[in-house]
């Protein structure tokens, strides 16, 4: 073992830099059995000469041999307290630590030490994990004096769980028992002797201190030094933290609203509404879009608007009258397209479509996708109407959005009181009297009237039939979040959580599934206190116009292929050029074209344009020609 006292800055005080540190604390100074001045170390109790820490010597093995037996081979390791911290964190090959005998907090003066300033043996592997964690200590525990099922409870002579603690509490022979009890038990057992338990109780002090509140009474035990730690079901808040440390959270307790259980709604338009329940509004929306773009492109295609135009004009001028072309226009537009979205309703309705065999090319493009889209919607509506049919419709308010837009008054504990404001700042809040954390006392404000429903956690058994007598529900609406962890002594809480974290992530051990088991054969409440709201919300999911968006792709698809189809369509009549997407084909027909791709009238104006001979130049039907001639005819006689 060789000494190396100045390394890379970092070195160790000498006897006048100890003498004045050391010195300096006048309050413990002390005489050693030398009869030298001395500082009494807290910690064994022993008085200890001021040079105790400078240079490298073994100083423990020196004035405490006893303790060394208990602590191993680091107790005879050479150390020193050092001159600069900062020069021994610099070091690549130096490693430091705060005193834990004299202290800032309670003497004033920070100061280090280190071993490798003194030996080469090194401070860099893992270390002894019982050095590391706990070190075998015993941790003296408590439970908040009030009996918590699962988490915290005793038994009486008979057996029976208690739920309100008697002389029974502070009887150590009678054992606490519970899922916390059971999970601490594990964690030891997993720890190996890293750490024993010593069960105790809680003192009646504590109490007079914080008659409202058991758990921040055991959090006060904690803090005056009576135990190490309490066990139980203890939410981490402000007040409690400046009493305490605490482990890392077991888990986090969910602040649920709970109201009035609700009925059922039987009003005649709730009743008949169902029909309409399978869609969303912007899916029925986009329905009825789809027919009235349908039933305006299917009057556009058809032609009949010019015919129904011309022949209008005629009859005005027949018998004398006058009327706007534009006024007149509008009125047969409005006409048709009313037809034609009227006869597109039924066809959607019966879920099916005309076959017109002589439609154009663009109609009957057009009347494919509305028919696809028909069956796709359709069909999904009919498979989710049945279940809204006969699904009952619930009457109340199951979040705390839809309490706050009641106005409804909600009664919650007053330690909430800042962070319930400051999220829901609109909500009309009902905090129970400073120092009160009793769901008792959100009942009896209930009780009162002063509000209609209450924030809580921990529905335990007594909670759950308090609020079947009150037809109260516990809704899923989260209002805000607590962590429940143990308040532990500051020694304590780094080696405690270390276990609790090696348990979950190595062995699987979780307290959750302990209270799981003891809540499954555990009395039941009086009846489901636990709202269903949307237990069943996949077999009752509503159909959003989003779910419709590949049937409207279908059908706007070939609505623009119909419409590019139908434009050429008239770009080529205007020019006396053949179409090969009318009501037939000319396909094959170099220089001719059909009748039905014009109109009669069009076709006995060109009758009329070849001196009346009434020879027609088109390939048709003798139906066909016989029909054009009568009306050439016709306007020949008049």
């Amino acid at each position: 073992m060789s000494t190396k006292d100045n390394v890379d800055g970092c070195r160790c005080i000498d006897d006048g830099g100890s003498i004045e540190i050391l010195g300096s604390l006048k309050e413990r100074s002390c005489t050693t059995s030398d009869g030298d001045p001395g500082l009494r170390l807290r910690i064994y109790d022993h008085c200890v000469p001021l040079t105790y820490g400078s240079t490298c010597a073994p100083h423990d093995a020196t004035h405490f041999p006893a303790y060394c037996q208990k602590f191993g081979p680091d107790c005879y390791r050479p150390w020193c307290y050092v001159v600069d911290r900062e020069a021994c964190m610099i070091s690549p090959d130096q490693r430091a630590y705060r005193s834990s005998f004299v202290t800032p907090a309670e003497d004033s003066v920070d100061i280090f030490w280190s071993y490798t300033v003194c030996d080469t043996l090194g401070d860099w592997g893992p270390t002894n994990v019982q050095k590391e964690t706990l070190g075998g200590a015993t941790i003296l525990v408590t439970t908040p004096q009030h009996y918590f099922y699962p988490y915290n409870y005793k038994r009486n002579e008979l057996g029976e769980v208690l739920s309100e603690p008697g002389e029974e509490y502070w009887n150590n022979s009678i054992p606490f028992e519970g899922a916390m009890v059971e999970y601490l038990d594990q964690l030891q057992t997993l720890a190996k002797g890293d750490f024993n338990v010593e069960w105790t109780f809680g003192s009646k002090s504590s109490m007079l201190i914080h008659p409202n509140s058991p758990y921040t009474a055991s959090v006060q035990d904690v803090q005056d030094g009576l135990v190490d730690m309490a066990l139980g079901p203890i939410w981490v808040t402000g007040e409690r933290l400046r009493m305490s440390t605490y482990t890392v959270p077991l888990y986090y307790s969910p602040q649920l609203l709970m109201v009035p259980a609700p009925g059922k709604a039987n009003v005649l338009w709730t009743q008949t509404s169902k029909v309409l329940a399978p869609f969303e509004m912007g899916a029925w929306v986009m329905i009825v879009l789809v027919i009235a773009l349908t039933a305006i492109l299917s009057t556009w295609f058809s032609g009949e608007f010019g015919r129904r135009l011309r022949n209008a004009q005629r009859s005005f001028r027949t018998v004398g009258r006058s009327e706007s072309t534009p006024r007149l226009g509008c009125f047969i537009w409005g006409r048709l397209v009313t037809d034609e979205a009227l006869r597109m309703g039924t066809y959607f309705a019966s879920a099916g479509i005309e076959q017109d065999t002589g439609a154009s090319l663009p109609a009957k493009l057009l009347l494919f996708g509305f028919a696809s889209f028909t069956l796709v919607v359709v069909s999904a509506y009919v498979a989710n109407l049945a279940a809204f049919l006969t699904r009952d419709v619930k009457q109340y308010v199951g979040t705390i959005e839809a309490a706050t837009k009641k106005e409804w008054k909600i009664c919650a504990l007053p330690w909430t009181k800042d962070e319930l404001v400051r999220v829901y700042p609109d909500t009309r809040w009902v905090f129970t009297s400073a120092g009160t954390s009793s769901y008792d006392a959100l009942l009896n404000e209930l009780d009162a009237g002063k509000c209609k429903a209450i924030v809580d956690g921990f529905p335990n058994l007594d909670l759950r039939n308090k609020l079947c007598e009150r037809k109260l529900v516990i809704t899923r609406s989260v209002v805000m979040e607590n962590s429940v962890a143990w308040p532990i002594r500051t020694d304590y809480v780094a080696g405690l959580s270390y276990w609790i974290y090696e348990a979950e992530k190595k062995h699987g051990l979780k307290l959750d599934s302990i209270k799981k088991r003891y809540e499954d054969k555990a009395e039941q409440p009086k009846c489901n206190v636990l709202d269903e709201g949307d237990a069943h919300a996949d077999e009752d999911a509503r159909i959003s116009a989003t779910n419709l968006f590949f049937p409207c792709f279908v059908f706007g698809a070939y609505a623009i292929v119909a419409i590019c189809l139908q434009i050429c369509a008239r770009m080529k009549e205007g020019h006396r050029l053949q179409s090969m997407v009318g009501r037939s084909s000319a396909i094959g027909f170099v220089g001719l074209h059909t009748a039905n791709d014009r109109s009669e009238d069009d076709v006995a104006q060109d009758i009329l344009a070849n001196d009346g001979k009434g020879q027609l130049t088109e390939v048709c039907t003798k139906e066909e020609a016989d029909t054009v001639n009568k009306r050439a005819g016709f306007r020949r006689s008049t």
